[in-house]
Formats: structure tokens, sequence, C-alpha cells
């Protein structure tokens, strides 16, 4: 594995280990930001930071960090959605300001490219005889 890609894979462990664990420290500031079509939001904030923490240490393993990337890749899917109802209305979130949250989606994208270069297993070049 190279440097490059160890430094990206504990980054993307450390982002969801964090996160995960924040889920459960901090919940109502995950309920917060929730969109009202979300059905039974404290229940998502805690299923969403174990799947978090599940798929960091899925990342542990070489045999389960190929099916962790993609359950982090997933789960980035499923949190999307937050990320643009916030900038739709923006005004409920007085605390964080615009420019920051348009930051947030090109986070997302940069954690997307991050995740899967970290997660994809590494590919057996032939040696030519």
């Amino acid at each position: 594995m190279t440097t490059a890609k160890r430094a990206g894979l504990a980054f993307v462990f450390l982002w969801f280990l964090i996160g995960g664990v924040g889920h459960f420290v901090l919940p109502q500031f995950f309920v917060q930001i929730i969109p009202p079509w979300v059905p039974s939001p404290l229940a998502v904030i805690y299923l969403s930071g174990a799947g978090e923490l599940l798929g960091a240490f899925a990342l542990l393993s070489a045999r389960t960090r190929s099916l962790g990337g993609i359950w982090l890749l997933l789960i980035i899917a499923c949190v999307t959605p937050v990320h643009i109802y916030m900038l739709q209305v923006p005004e409920r979130f007085p605390q964080f300001p615009v420019p920051l949250l348009w930051l947030r989606l090109v986070i997302q994208a940069g954690l997307i490219i991050c995740v899967w270069r970290s997660t994809r297993p590494d590919r057996v070049v032939p040696a030519i005889a």
C-alpha cells in the first residue's frame, strides 16, 4: 500500500470514527439539521452513527476494507440530501454561513474520492518474464 493510500485510509477512518461517535455524543445537534420529511430523526441519527462506526472499523481489515468503502459511500449518498436541504433553507440554520454550507458539498465530493481511492484493492501487476 502506498503512503498516499495509507494516509487517505487513515483520514477516512478518523473522519467516520469521529463523526460516528458525534452522533451519540451530540445527537441533538444532528437532529436539528434533519429535513422535516425524514421520519424518526433521532433514530436516524443513531442508525447513521452506528453505520459510520461500522464502516470505519471495516476499513481496519484488508478483508473487509472494500466492502467498508462501499458502505461508507452509501452513507455519504444518504446524508448528502441533508446538506442540500440546509442550502435550500439557510435561514433555518443561521449558525452556519452559506459559504460554509457550499463548502460542505465540496468536501462531500472530495470525501467520496478519498473513500473510493483508499478502499479499492491494490492492483496486482503481473510480472513479465
